[in-house]
């Protein structure tokens, strides 16, 4: 009796904890956010490159729009030495990833240092098998 009884609690406090699966796809997104963070405080215009499909379209917070190589020239300008995604939250539908955060960094740019904190909403497209981003807007907290 003692027994079972153990197993019955054992078996309903499995039951009540949150359950936090990520599928395939969403795990993979995941890989590429973070491959894209890393490679954003790196520099790494090679990486950029690899993680950025080609017709991605860019929506800086106060306003102007950059296609790919826009957008990585002005990242590798900047000299990132914090990026910090907080509150994530992935949706994936078929081919297509909606990704939302918020980015909090610090970088120096032109000698001066400054410290951003901006929401972001990314659009992540499965091109070839691979997730790639299509799309990113910045926008403020």
């Amino acid at each position: 009796m003692k027994r079972l009884i153990t197993v019955l609690l054992l078996l309903f406090s499995l039951l009540n904890l949150p359950v936090f699966a990520q599928s395939a796809d969403e795990r993979a997104v995941v890989s590429q956010v973070e491959t894209m963070r890393k490679a954003m405080i790196a520099g790494d215009r090679s990486v950029l490159n690899n993680v950025l499909a080609d017709r991605l379209s860019y929506g800086q917070f106060f306003g102007p729009v950059d296609n790919k190589t826009q957008f990585i020239d002005a990242l590798v300008k900047v000299a990132f030495t914090r990026i910090d995604l907080k509150d994530q939250k992935i949706q994936v539908d078929g081919n297509t990833a909606i990704v939302r955060h918020k980015f909090i960094a610090d970088a120096t740019e032109n000698g001066r240092t400054h410290s951003i904190a901006i929401g972001v909403l990314q659009v992540w497209k499965k091109i070839n098998n691979r997730w790639l981003l299509y799309a990113r807007q910045g926008y403020k907290l």
